[in-house]
């Protein structure tokens, strides 16, 4: 058995034509300038894939929603309340 079929390889591709692309693939390739070799790219995203899973840099599930002004949505709700009480 080849060390290969206990592996799973799951490509990332980058656009060279895309700004932020370019921005990614520079920050992962990355090197070292304490020991002068590149990011392991792999440990890297697993890194990554590691935090996202322990909730990474302490996200909320909040910050994915649109945020509302509680304020205007209390004073919209008043003023509906008020004009039903006129009809």
């Amino acid at each position: 058995m080849s060390g290969n079929e206990n592996r799973k390889n799951k490509p990332v591709s980058f656009n060279l034509k895309d700004e932020f692309d370019l921005e990614l693939l520079a920050h992962a390739e990355q090197v070292n300038p304490l020991t002068g070799k590149a990011r392991n790219f792999s440990k890297y995203v697993k890194r990554l894939i590691e935090d996202d899973m322990k909730g990474g840099s302490q996200r909320k599930v909040e910050d994915d929603k649109p945020h509302v002004n509680p304020d205007k949505y209390f004073y919209t709700m008043e003023i509906k309340e008020a004009q039903g009480s006129f009809l």
